[in-house]
C-alpha cells in the first residue's frame, strides 16, 4: 500500500470536468490537507456535461441558464481550499522537474500530477469554405452548446452526422425546437457501438415516430457550403443522395486528449495506459476519467469507459490509493440517456454476438433488454423501467445466476433475484 500524501505535498489536476472535480473532492474527503491546484483550458466555470445535448439546448440563453448547470458553485473552491485556474492550457510538462508549463508561460510545480484531460470530438475533414461558414458544429463543452443553440434559433433543417447517444439526444432536442432533422449513420444501425441491436431498433423507431429521418449504412462523401446553407453528399446502398440543411452537428465520437503523453513519457494506446488504481508507469502521475485506459478492472484494457460514473469512480479509487487507503473495486459501468420522454438506464457492456432478450415492464411503455454472453448476464438496458435496471445491475455485480429463459418468461418475478 502506498504511503499517504502529506500536507507538504502539492497535487496538480489538469482538467476540471467530472473527473477533475471529483478528484479534488475525494482528496479532501479522505483527509488530504495539502495544496490542490485544478486547471482547465475552458474560460468558464466547470459545468455539467450531460445536459449540453438536452436541457441546455432547450433552455433560454441567459446567465441564469449557465448558473443552473455549474458543477460546483464558486464558494465550493474556497471552502475546500482548491485553487482553480480557468482558461489555462497546459502545453508542456517535465516529469523530472515536476512542472507543467501553461500557454502563457507560467510553470506550475507538483508532487503528484493527475491527468483528467478527457476527450475531444473527432473532427470531420472540412474544406476551408465549409469550416469558415460556421454551420458545422461539435458538442463537448458549454461554449459548443451555446453556439449550437444559437444556430438552431434561425434554422429549419439540421443534419446530425453520427448516430450515437449524443447525436440522438441532440436530434430529440432539435425536433422539440421544431427543426427538420436527418441523422446520418455510417454503421448498419444507430448506437451500434454502445447498445444491443434490440435497443438500437427501439430508439430508431422512437425517433422516426417523432419525425426524424434516419439514414444508416450512409457515408458522408462531402459537404459544400452554399449561400443558403450546406449541401451534404451521402452514399447509401441505393446510391448517392444529396440533402440541403442549415446546419450540421458532427457527432462521430471522441478521441482521448493525450497531448502531454510524450513529454511525460507515459505509455499510451487509446488513452493513457494505467493500472487498476489509475497509476501510469511514471511515479506520482495518474490518469482518470475518459482519458484513462485501465489494464485491470472491468474492461481489462479492452476499451476506455466514457461516462460520468467512470470519471467519478476512477477519481475515488486514485484518491484512496494516494492517501494510502485500500480502494474500492471497479464497479459495473453504467450509463443513461434521455430522448424525448424516454429515459434509458443501462449497466454493463453488450458483447459482440450476445443473446438479447426483450422484457415488458409493469408500467405503460416500460421495456428492458437483457444481454447474455454464454448464458451469463453482461448488460441490461432499461427504458422507463428503473426496477429492471437496478435488479439487472445487481445481478451483474453479484454474479447472481440468471438464464435467458427466466427473463423471457413474463411470469418470472425479477424481485426474486434480490437478496438471495
Amino acid at each position: 500500500m502506498a504511503k499517504p500524501l502529506t500536507a507538504e505535498q502539492k497535487v496538480l489536476i489538469i482538467g476540471a470536468s467530472h473527473g477533475g472535480i471529483s478528484m479534488a473532492e475525494q482528496l479532501r474527503k479522505q483527509g488530504f490537507d495539502g495544496a490542490i491546484t485544478l486547471i482547465d483550458r475552458e474560460a468558464s466555470m466547470p459545468m455539467e456535461r450531460p445536459p449540453l445535448s438536452k436541457a441546455w439546448l432547450l433552455a433560454a440563453a441567459d446567465e441564469e441558464k449557465s448558473g443552473g448547470f455549474l458543477m460546483r458553485q464558486p464558494e465550493w473552491f474556497q471552502e475546500n481550499k482548491v485553487e482553480f485556474k480557468k482558461g489555462c492550457d497546459a502545453v508542456a510538462a517535465d516529469p523530472v522537474a515536476k512542472t507543467v508549463t501553461l500557454a502563457n508561460g507560467d510553470a506550475l510545480a507538483w508532487d503528484h500530477l493527475v491527468l483528467a484531460t478527457g476527450a475531444v470530438p473527432r473532427a470531420l475533414p472540412l474544406s476551408d469554405e465549409v469550416e469558415q461558414s460556421g454551420r458545422v458544429h461539435v458538442l463537448r463543452v458549454p461554449d459548443d452548446a451555446e453556439k449550437l443553440s444559437q444556430a438552431m434559433t434561425n434554422a429549419q433543417r439540421m443534419a446530425i452526422i453520427g448516430g450515437g447517444y449524443i447525436g440522438l439526444e441532440v436530434a430529440a432536442s432539435a425536433r422539440k425546437r421544431g427543426l427538420d432533422v436527418t441523422v446520418i449513420e455510417m454503421a448498419p444501425r444507430i448506437l451500434a457501438r454502445v447498445a444491443s441491436p434490440e435497443a438500437s431498433q427501439y430508439f430508431h423507431d422512437l425517433h422516426q415516430a417523432h419525425g426524424t429521418n434516419i439514414m444508416t449504412n450512409a457515408a458522408v462523401d462531402g459537404i459544400t457550403s452554399t449561400e443558403d446553407g450546406l449541401e451534404i453528399s451521402i452514399t447509401t446502398p441505393s446510391g448517392q443522395e444529396m440533402i440541403k440543411v442549415d446546419l450540421a452537428l458532427a457527432g462521430i465520437g471522441v478521441i482521448p486528449d493525450l497531448a502531454l503523453a510524450d513529454d511525460l513519457g507515459i505509455d499510451q494506446g487509446n488513452g493513457f495506459i494505467v493500472d487498476g488504481d489509475y497509476r501510469t508507469g511514471q511515479d506520482n502521475i495518474w490518469a482518470i476519467g475518459d482519458v484513462a485506459l485501465a489494464t485491470e478492472g472491468y474492461t481489462q484494457g479492452a476499451m476506455r469507459i466514457e461516462s460520468v460514473h467512470h470519471a467519478q469512480m476512477s477519481a475515488e479509487i486514485a484518491a484512496a490509493v494516494m492517501m494510502g487507503a485500500r480502494p474500492k473495486t471497479h464497479e459495473v459501468p453504467w450509463f443513461w440517456s434521455e430522448q424525448y420522454d424516454k429515459k434509458l438506464q443501462s449497466a454493463g457492456l453488450v458483447p459482440q454476438g450476445a443473446e438479447t432478450i426483450a422484457r415488458q415492464g409493469k408500467r405503460d411503455g416500460a421495456m428492458s433488454f437483457w444481454s447474455f454472453d454464454q448464458g451469463v448476464l453482461t448488460a441490461v438496458e432499461s427504458i422507463a423501467d428503473p426496477q429492471a435496471y437496478m435488479i439487472g445491475k445487481t445481478v451483474i455485480t453479484e454474479g447472481t445466476p440468471l438464464t435467458p429463459d427466466q427473463i423471457a418468461d413474463p411470469e418470472f418475478v425479477l424481485k426474486s433475484l434480490i437478496g438471495r
